[in-house]
Parts: structure tokens; C-alpha cells; sequence
């Protein structure tokens, strides 16, 4: 049966993205949430963020939030840092040993992109990311 209907189609190609995502991260002991936290952090300038723009980011609600930095912050992969803009805040900010996994999780990242999006060719790819694009508003 084809599906016609695009939130179905777009909660199963998130459901596809989080069993690939998982099973190539399965070797670093993340998730594909948590995979996402790292990203964000790396692609901040400072490579710092809020917990609040992580929240933004990936559209969680904060106690999920907390509960993947909780888990990263034990793996020794993040730590909370003193906000120097908000005496009362903190910071996410990779740690030493999540910097020098930076180079090998982006490969990583490739590889899940790539199996992702095996079925499409170098035009249908193009044309998902502009309608998913035009779709979230971005």
C-alpha cells in the first residue's frame, strides 16, 4: 500500500533515520539524539551552546534535553561550563574527548546521510532538502 500522506511519510523516514543513525552509532554508545547534541556543539563557534538553544534546535522539551546531556556528560563526552554572559547559567560544551571524535562522528555523519538517502539520486536529493526546507519554513 502507498502512503499519500505526508506526516505519515515524514514520521517514517524519521523512524528510518533513527534505526540507520542508531545502528552506525551503536560502536560510540550515543544515540541519534545525542549524536545531533554533539553536531550542534561542534558547529557553534566556542563550541558552547545553552541548554535552551540545544531545546530550540532539535525541537525537544527541556527534561529530554537534560536527560541526553545527563547521558553524555557521564559517557565524558560534554560538561556544563559557567555561562560567562549569565551568572545564574550554563554552558554545553564538548569535552577533550568529544573534540577528538569530532573528525570520525562527521564521517559517521556521511555514512548515515548516505545510507539515508541511498535510493535517491543526485537531483532527488537536491529537490528533498529544498521541499523539506520550504516544508519546516526554513
Amino acid at each position: 500500500m502507498e502512503i499519500n500522506k505526508i506526516a505519515i511519510l515524514i514520521k517514517k523516514a524519521s523512524l528510518k533515520f533513527d534505526k540507520i543513525s542508531n545502528k552506525i552509532l551503536e560502536p560510540y554508545e550515543i544515540s541519534a539524539t545525542q549524536y545531533k547534541i554533539l553536531k550542534f556543539l561542534y558547529a557553534k563557534n566556542n563550541h558552547s551552546a545553552r541548554v535552551t538553544d540545544i531545546e530550540e534546535f532539535l525541537s525537544m522539551t527541556h527534561p529530554t534535553t537534560i536527560g541526553h546531556i545527563d547521558y553524555l556528560e557521564k559517557k565524558g563526552l560534554v560538561e556544563r561550563i559557567a555561562n560567562p554572559n549569565d551568572a545564574r547559567g550554563k554552558l554545553i560544551t564538548p569535552t577533550k574527548t568529544a573534540l577528538s571524535l569530532e573528525k570520525e562522528l562527521n564521517k559517521v555523519g556521511d555514512d548515515i546521510e548516505n545510507e539515508l538517502s541511498k535510493n535517491l539520486n543526485s537531483k532527488e536529493k537536491e529537490e528533498m532538502i529544498s521541499l523539506l526546507n520550504k516544508l519546516i519554513g526554513a
